[in-house]
């Protein structure tokens, strides 16, 4: 005869997300999956996630209930810095769960989180550190910063950039001067003409080299990235947002603007190959889309473009998601920061407003600029496909189902 089985020491805590609690989770759980459980800027975004989440019981709960299905250096940091934010009796079993999973693969319970008192870099006078940012083509978030050294007579030249496909951060640290820091920059505009070096904060170039690390695929500690962090770190703030925050206007809501956003001279004035989501995860959508243009039975030419249409919001629904969306909105967000430096104001509102419905738990496929990126990603691996018959004279061209693509 079977045992019964008590309901209530059976029933499981019950957490109340709504879809947007959902979403963010899925966001924070890619962002951790990224770090380094022995670099800085993994204490610095757990510092900002107790104040983020503070308040916010059942959503930190579930994060951690995630962490600890499989136990991590990363996850275990995790769970030391936020589990006091959960103070209601009814999930303290399933953080007695979490402990308990993290204790069987090996982690004291007693080890504690690693010291997060913020660093104070105090400069002599005279010696103020500065940063620029230079949009070059075929870089991603190529900056420059001189950074006065406590105990060095000269000051330290940082640049850093992504290799093509996001394989690895290419950094350079070396001993630098006002002089060659301007005849760097001067080398730099006269090559791209069209794309000037434009000063930023210095805490902004500390963001962008984190960043940087957090998107590069291969983790590789060198004496360069130590050195570069450690000169970075006392101005990295993650709690602050970028740059471009304090000179574009915020938006109550960015879906109400989206027919603003000019789509094709956008894609004309940024290197969106950055942008290209990978063929393996694009086939499927191409092979329905073959499917579509090629139908066995007739279908008028409206219903088809509908269809068209609708398979490219659907694509860019799935693909663009977690750490895909999130690069999307940092992209753009830097991209607006330039065209507004630039004066090119107008772009630089195209820029922002796909940048903030990003940002937004609005629906991806509605982003005017994702779903040309998945129309430009087909194109990228599939060329032949999209040759027209007669030539063009604009670098874009829209196709019947009206998706551009270049000519």
């Amino acid at each position: 005869m079977s045992k019964k089985v008590d309901p209530k020491k059976n029933k499981k805590t019950e957490l109340n997300l709504s879809a947007e609690e959902y979403h963010e989770l899925e966001m924070i759980l890619d962002r951790l999956s990224v770090q380094n459980p022995e670099g800085t800027s993994l204490d610095n975004y757990l510092k900002s996630l107790v104040k983020i989440l503070d308040g916010r019981e059942d959503l930190v709960a579930a994060l951690l209930e995630r962490m600890g299905r499989k136990p991590s250096k990363v996850g275990f940091q995790t769970f030391v810095v936020l589990k006091d934010i959960v103070r209601d009796k009814k999930l303290a079993k399933m953080l007695r769960q979490v402990g308990y999973r993290f204790s069987q693969r090996g982690f004291s319970a007693e080890e504690q989180a690693r010291p997060s008192d913020s660093v104070v870099l105090v400069q002599k006078e005279g010696r103020k550190p500065v940063a620029h940012v230079l949009p070059v083509n075929g870089t991603f978030w190529l900056f420059a910063a001189l950074i006065p050294e406590a105990g060095y007579a000269a000051p330290t030249l940082v640049t850093a950039l992504m290799e093509r496909d996001f394989e690895r951060v290419y950094i350079k640290v070396s001993e630098g001067s006002q002089k060659n820091y301007r005849e760097f920059l001067q080398q730099a505009g006269e090559y791209h003409a069209d794309r000037k070096p434009f000063e930023v904060p210095v805490s902004h170039a500390a963001r962008l080299f984190f960043e940087l690390l957090d998107f590069c695929k291969k983790k590789e500690a060198s004496p360069e990235q130590d050195q570069a962090t450690k000169l970075l770190t006392p101005f990295h703030d993650p709690e602050k947002p970028p740059y471009a925050y304090e000179l574009m206007p915020p938006l109550d809501d960015p879906r109400d603007h989206l027919e603003e956003v000019d789509e094709v001279e956008l894609l004309k004035a940024i290197d969106w190959s950055w942008l290209v989501f990978p063929k393996e995860e694009i086939t499927p959508y191409w092979q329905r889309m073959q499917d579509l243009e090629n139908p066995v039975l007739v279908i008028p030419k409206e219903i088809q473009e509908e269809r068209t249409t609708e398979l490219m919001k659907t694509a860019a629904d799935d693909l663009c998601i977690g750490k895909t969306r999130w690069l999307y909105q940092r992209f753009f967000e830097e991209q607006a920061l330039w065209l507004k430096l630039s004066s090119r104001d107008a772009l630089a509102w195209s820029a922002w407003l796909v940048a903030q419905h990003l940002r937004s738990p609005a629906r991806v496929g509605d982003n005017p600029v994702v779903a040309q990126m998945v129309s430009l990603s087909m194109r990228q691996y599939w060329p032949k496909d999209f040759e027209q018959r007669e030539p063009q004279a604009e670098p874009f061209h829209r196709t019947e189902s009206g998706l551009i693509v270049p000519a």
